[in-house]
């Protein structure tokens, strides 16, 4: 008898999506740029399909990101590695230090004194801010940041049963899912929901070391994920679940992600609602995340960093130089010791870390209309940011798409950025970050014009 053998098949993919992005209200003025992404990010992917039999497939599939205006497969923001002021200005961040010396201190030698250790406190933590800032900056402003992963994008295997699929690798999150699905873009362009609120980010989008459980029933789709943080220096164990339910015009979805940092704190969680019904013409969309993060994740080298700087340099230092100064005007006064000693170094590492806390709501409606070769989106979306600093972001604006062919099309994007608070996000594109604007609460606009081949 001959032996049977299963059948499979090998699929080569790839989206190529360039352009030029016209982006303003950034530090050193506007900037043109020729860019990848702009629709959507570009990438080369393989997928395997086996059908072995009984209901039962294998599938693998393997996604690279690929930038196309350079050929690498990592990217950095328009602003570059500015850091925004919430997280750079020392008056900003730290809350006054109030010093004081013992009544018999002669009034003036004590103002004097208290004038210089504030001032020289001050200077010593903005300077710690620069240097912090770009560490930060030099590790997190881009996309794949030293072509860390040539398979960026996805990495995955996985084994699908008559009870649901089993999958293994680098995987998009449960809660992603539910945004990529009732995003008014679907993610594309700079009008994307994310936008808003893509730095820090309110979602993981993608979690490696992942296991995934998927079922598919009828108009039904749900999952649950975990993966491992196998020692990371970014992050700890992560869960999440989504169910989305799709019925002739209408569909609703749920999505939950929550994660641990590296230290085991609870750390980012996003919590998210999608609806989307045919009216008229069209699609209209709506999008809700609740997203927290008391612990980010990621934060110890630098919380380490500014506690080391404070007990190893900036208070010894200016320990020193308060006890030359009063020692010249009262002699073995060692006031320079006692002023010292009112420094609260936990209090200043807490409010630093307070500068990457996320408490906020963000938020999209839009509208997406079909006719022939011609799409239209438009949109409106909102990052509510409940934090002290209030970093408020609004976006709106239109995209049209002219379909060349199945596979071809032309896109033109208009986006509007209203900053509010401290709120200083720069429009990025589907394929990379958008960065800062020159100074918090300053707008930006973005128009952007590209080509995408789909393949």
């Amino acid at each position: 008898m001959a032996p049977v053998w299963a059948q499979s098949s090998v699929t080569i993919y790839g989206i190529l999506d360039a352009g030029v992005s016209r982006t303003t209200g950034l530090l050193g003025g506007d900037k043109t740029h020729v860019i990848s992404g702009i629709m959507d990010g570009s990438r080369l992917g393989i997928r395997v399909n086996e059908d072995i039999g009984g209901g039962w497939r294998a599938l693998a599939v393997l996604e690279n990101r690929l930038e196309v205006d350079t050929g690498s497969n990592s990217n950095v923001p328009p602003s570059g590695q500015q850091v925004p002021d919430r997280w750079s200005k020392r008056e900003i961040i730290f809350s006054p230090v109030s010093f004081t010396l013992p009544a018999q201190i002669p009034a003036p030698v004590a103002a004097q004194l208290i004038g210089g250790a504030t001032g020289g406190l001050n200077g010593a933590l903005q300077s710690a801010l620069g240097t912090l800032g770009g560490r930060l900056a030099a590790s997190a402003f881009g996309v794949n940041l030293g072509n860390a992963r040539f398979w960026d994008r996805q990495a995955f295997v996985g084994l699908v049963t008559p009870a649901g699929a089993i999958m293994a690798g680098r995987q998009y999150t449960p809660a992603y899912e539910i945004n990529a699905t009732f995003d008014p873009l679907n993610t594309q362009s700079s009008l994307a929901a994310g936008q808003v609120a893509a730095v820090p980010a309110v979602i993981d989008i993608r979690q490696s070391n992942s296991v995934q459980y998927r079922i598919q029933t009828g108009g039904l789709t749900a999952n649950f994920m975990a993966a491992a943080g196998e020692g990371s220096s970014s992050q700890g164990s992560f869960y999440g679940g989504m169910a989305q339910y799709k019925t002739g015009p209408f569909a609703i979805g749920l999505g939950y992600n929550t994660k641990k940092n590296e230290l085991g704190q609870r750390s980012l969680r996003t919590q998210t609602l999608g609806l989307s019904m045919d009216v008229g013409p069209g699609k209209l969309s709506f999008l809700y995340n609740d997203v927290s993060d008391p612990n980010p994740s990621g934060l110890s080298a630098l919380l380490g960093g500014l506690g080391d700087a404070l007990n190893g340099q900036i208070i010894p230092g200016l320990r020193a130089q308060i006890n030359a100064a009063s020692n010249a005007a009262v002699p073995n006064s060692n006031l320079g010791t006692v002023l010292a000693a009112q420094i609260n170094t936990s209090a200043l590492v807490e409010q630093y870390k307070q500068a990457f806390v996320m408490d906020g709501q963000a938020m999209s409606i839009g509208y997406k209309l079909m006719t022939g070769p011609h799409t239209v989106y438009v949109a409106f979306n909102r990052f509510d940011d409940k934090t002290r600093f209030n970093a408020d972001t609004d976006s709106y604006g239109a995209v049209y798409t002219y379909s060349l062919s199945k596979r071809t099309d032309f896109n033109v994007v208009m986006t509007h950025f209203n900053n509010k608070g401290l709120g200083q996000a720069a429009p990025g594109q589907a394929g990379f970050l958008g960065g800062f604007t020159a100074k918090a609460g300053e707008d930006s606009n973005n128009f952007a014009v590209g080509m995408r081949h789909r393949f």
